[in-house]
């Protein structure tokens, strides 16, 4: 057993003086970092291989749309409350048109991105990123015009794939694109309608659905 413990072990040197010095190889180098592209060409390939598994994921419902529109969320009302600094108190019939008009200058100082697949962002993400698509923001703009107590605020959705938010005060309607800073004052819903991109496909809000077409 000892002599087998023996040849196991390391044994020392005879004449450390005679031993050749010990070779010392460098250190590795230290491979490169990742560049954002290659970040981003990786990125996409994940997307490619599980498009359909996300987009399927994506489907909204009727009730899935409304219940997008978010007027009383803590994160919408700490947002609203944030614009409405200057309006001390906050009095909807006077103040409503300044306030919206402030709304629709935030959310249009939002980036505006595609997803490269049907993706839908939330509130929180686009207030992280401030940024969305066209519907992303005009759902954001849509919580944000109810949460000020506007009753009718709504987004349209039409068939060129754009999509508008349209509230009414004072006898007037006003048509808010995502990336405008100023809604478009019209004396009816219907020249409201005939202004829009398109031909209006279905509208919503987190109250109710309306389907305007059978092109959807």
């Amino acid at each position: 057993m000892a002599s087998l413990l023996g040849s196991l072990m390391k044994k020392p040197a005879s004449n450390p003086a005679a031993q050749p010095a010990t070779s010392v190889l460098p250190p590795a180098a230290l491979p490169p970092e990742p560049t954002d592209e290659l970040r981003l060409s990786l990125f996409r390939l994940i997307i490619a291989r599980y498009r359909e598994d996300i987009e399927e994921h994506e489907n909204k419902s009727v009730s899935d749309l409304k219940a997008m529109i978010l007027p009383h969320d803590p994160i919408i009302t700490k947002t609203r409350d944030s614009l409405l600094e200057s309006f001390r108190p906050y009095i909807y019939e006077e103040h409503f048109l300044a306030a919206a008009k402030m709304c629709c200058e935030y959310v249009a100082s939002f980036a505006t991105i595609s997803p490269p697949v049907a993706f839908w962002l939330t509130i929180p993400d686009m207030l992280s990123i401030m940024a969305g698509d066209e519907i992303d923001k005009s759902i954001l703009l849509c919580s944000l015009l109810r949460s000020l107590g506007s009753p009718d605020a709504r987004i349209f959705v039409t068939s060129t794939k754009n999509s508008y938010v349209l509230c009414s005060f004072g006898g007037k309607f006003h048509l808010s694109a995502h990336s405008g800073a100023e809604p478009a004052v019209c004396g009816s819903e219907q020249e409201a309608l005939l202004r829009m991109s398109g031909r209006p496909l279905y509208s919503f809000n987190d109250r109710d659905y309306s389907a305007l077409s059978d092109e959807e």
